[in-house]
């Protein structure tokens, strides 16, 4: 650290860092399997298989979702049932349906 910041030092590593990083772009141009266009594609299909895998994950947590859903509604209810006395005059809980879109 005491090196870099000696009199042009920040410009000497920020040079060798330049150089390194054009080097490296150099190399990877060199031996890339294949040209950008055919690499573009490769990635632009893997980015929609992707995203009709979570998708369909997201579909699948969906309705995961909504049966417990319904199952703790069902459970709640007669929960409420057994152990809110009704005699109050109004009407015991009554199960409302939900409709999903």
């Amino acid at each position: 650290m005491k090196e870099i910041r000696q009199r042009g030092g920040i410009f000497q590593a920020a040079a060798v860092f330049t150089l390194g990083a054009a080097a490296g772009s150099l190399l990877s141009l060199l031996y890339a399997p294949a040209s950008g266009q055919v690499t573009r594609r490769r990635l632009a299909l893997k980015a929609r298989q992707a995203q009709r895998a979570l998708q369909r994950r997201l579909g699948q947590t969906q309705r995961v979702l909504i049966a417990k859903a319904g199952e703790v509604r069902d459970a709640a209810t007669e929960w409420v049932a057994e152990h809110v006395p009704h005699g109050n005059g109004r009407h015991p809980l009554r199960r409302r349906e939900v409709h999903h879109a």
